[in-house]
């Protein structure tokens, strides 16, 4: 186990330190994985594994999932859209002054096709997100400061090939 602490990449990736701290169990460097994974944690100057994760998980792919599963099935009949409060959870103000919360319900109902679909090719940063859904290209970011929410969303169409 390093004793010298070292500073987490510009990008860090949850991912790699999991196989890390995998690795790290596989080669007997540690007895458990929970270990393994706290010793990561405190290489990279964090008291627990729990606030490494939590440092390094995409606030923008967290917002995202939440407009996923609230709009995937936006164009049935039954479905009821969300309410002032509950897109102001989701949303910051800025962005709901500038896009409006009919206009953005009724943008995400045409989607709901593809936000049934899983999210791929993702590549997510704390406070970014860029990927696919359906054939749509999707790019988000949220605020820097809690409670994370939506500061821009935006859909396009992937180019089709001919």
């Amino acid at each position: 186990m390093s004793d010298q602490s070292r500073a987490l990449p510009d990008q860090p990736s949850l991912r790699y330190l999991k196989l890390e701290a995998k690795r790290r169990l596989s080669t007997g460097e540690f007895a458990t994985l929970d270990q393994a994974q706290l010793a990561i944690a405190r290489e990279h100057g964090m008291p627990s594994w729990t606030t490494l994760k939590q440092h390094i998980e995409s606030h923008a792919l967290t917002q995202m999932r939440w407009v996923v599963s609230r709009f995937a099935t936006a164009d049935a009949p039954e479905w009821a859209p969300p309410s002032n409060e509950e897109l102001r959870r989701h949303f910051d103000d800025r962005y709901l002054s500038l896009v409006p919360q009919d206009w953005l319900i009724r943008l995400l109902r045409t989607v709901a096709k593809q936000l049934r679909e899983d999210l791929a090719d993702v590549r997510a940063e704390p406070l970014l997100l860029h990927a696919r859904v359906g054939d749509l290209r999707v790019e988000a970011a949220t605020e820097a400061d809690p409670p994370y929410r939506l500061r821009q969303l935006e859909f396009h169409p992937l180019e089709r090939k001919a």
